[in-house]
């Protein structure tokens, strides 16, 4: 396999574009790809829309924007390159990376990547939207963060484009903007709606204090009604040493108390996930009485992994083996370990790519329209099946796991389509 040379930041936008005159593309088969023939495929996604339940899709005009598929689209990339902060940097080229490993995976689409640096600032990502508008831009993917798509939605949706944000806050979805970030939402619906189905119905949730720790106790309140369970009992904590030192013991009372036989933390690894875990099961919240669940990945962080108090727990996550087929071939092409979040950017590439492909083989310029965006059965993603709902959020296909003696052991696989239930 030919390497691709890592992207370099070298001023304001780069684009890199393919050669004109591609083929058109096949109109491809309705219906669901098996995972295998996904495996297969060895993550090849330019055409592949897991498209066959859609509805009637409206015509040209009716939204995303008009686009000329025999011609090559014009993606612009904002990332968080340009800030004086290292991590923020490393992230920023790796989203880049991930993209352009998305784009060239693509086959019979012609897509041209321009990249605007956003430093991961709310002004500056408006300046680079107005900047990408100007010079022609088709459709925007990202920025990163809320506050700045909060910023470019509104330029993008005056010139009838679509914003695929890589953000996962729920808020700024809507309108023409569709959020890749797996959300508290999606994770939520899948390892409350595992646990209702293996009997454990009585669940408690315990957060950290904040805007954070409410939107994911939300999810988890509309996950368990929706999944048919009852919130027996809730909790919060100030998000510090002493703050949980202090608040746990009354957590740990009331939970005994409300008998949950499930108690979903929604902290994770780099919060208070771990001292949480462990002074409650140190107040006598028993795994026999009450099985830890978890909102966010655990397994992230071998530390957490190795902690007493999360044995026995579970959480949900992407498929393993598709993630680490995706790393192999990032680290394979970029001579480094992509950053967690990259895939973010590959998936959303894969998204455009398969619209184009859709639009171009049905000849139509309606590309970006809501219809085709939230078409019921998504996309192929680079760490599973995924859809844009149209609401402007987004469900992902997710694995649970429980932690066996500090490693995640997979106790029911992700959703092949979303016929499935998965749990």
């Amino acid at each position: 396999m030919l390497g691709i040379v890592p992207f370099t930041w070298s001023g304001p936008r780069t684009s890199v574009r393919r050669n004109p005159g591609c083929p058109q593309a096949p109109r491809h088969a309705r219906g669901v790809m098996s995972f295998a023939g996904f495996l297969r495929s060895t993550l090849v996604l330019g055409a592949l829309a897991l498209a066959g339940c859609a509805a009637p899709v409206a015509g040209p005009g009716a939204g995303g924007g008009a686009v000329d598929p025999e011609q090559p689209v014009r993606v612009a990339l904002l990332v968080p390159l340009g800030s004086t902060d290292s991590q923020r940097e490393a992230l920023g080229q790796s989203l880049v990376n991930a993209a352009q490993m998305a784009r060239a995976d693509l086959q019979n689409v012609d897509l041209e990547l321009s990249v605007y640096a956003t430093a991961g600032e709310a002004a500056a990502a408006e300046n680079a939207a107005r900047t990408a508008l100007e010079e022609g831009a088709d459709v925007v993917l990202g920025p990163l963060f809320s506050a700045a798509t909060a910023q470019v939605a509104p330029l993008a949706a005056a010139q009838g484009l679509t914003v695929l944000s890589l953000s996962n806050t729920p808020d700024v979805a809507g309108g023409n903007v569709y959020i890749l970030g797996n959300t508290f939402e999606s994770t939520a619906r899948r390892v409350v709606g595992h646990a209702a189905a293996n009997g454990l119905l009585d669940l408690a949730v315990v957060y950290p204090q904040g805007p954070e720790g409410q939107l994911a106790r939300n999810a988890v309140a509309q996950a368990a009604q929706a999944a048919g369970a009852r919130l027996v009992a809730e909790a919060s904590y100030p998000l510090s040493v002493q703050g949980i030192t202090d608040a746990t013991p009354a957590i740990a009372q009331r939970l005994r108390a409300s008998a949950a036989n499930a108690v979903v933390l929604t902290d994770g690894p780099t919060g208070g996930l771990s001292f949480v875990a462990e002074t409650l099961r140190g107040l006598g919240v028993r795994p026999a009485a009450a099985r830890f669940v978890g909102l966010q990945r655990w397994d992230t962080s071998a530390q957490a992994m190795a902690q007493p108090g999360l044995a026995g727990g579970w959480f949900a996550a992407p498929d393993q083996a598709l993630s680490a087929q995706f790393e192999s071939r990032y680290e394979q092409r970029f001579g480094q370990p992509p950053h967690p979040l990259s895939g973010l950017a590959y998936d959303g590439i894969a998204a455009i790519g398969a619209l184009v492909a859709e639009a171009r083989a049905e000849g139509r310029s309606d590309a970006f329209a809501p219809a085709r965006l939230a078409q019921p059965s998504g996309f192929a993603g680079v760490m599973g099946i995924f859809r844009f709902l149209p609401n402007g959020r987004n469900e992902r296909a997710l694995a649970v796991y429980e932690v066996v003696d500090g490693v995640a052991q997979q106790i029911s696989p992700a959703p092949r389509s979303f016929a499935a239930s998965g749990s």
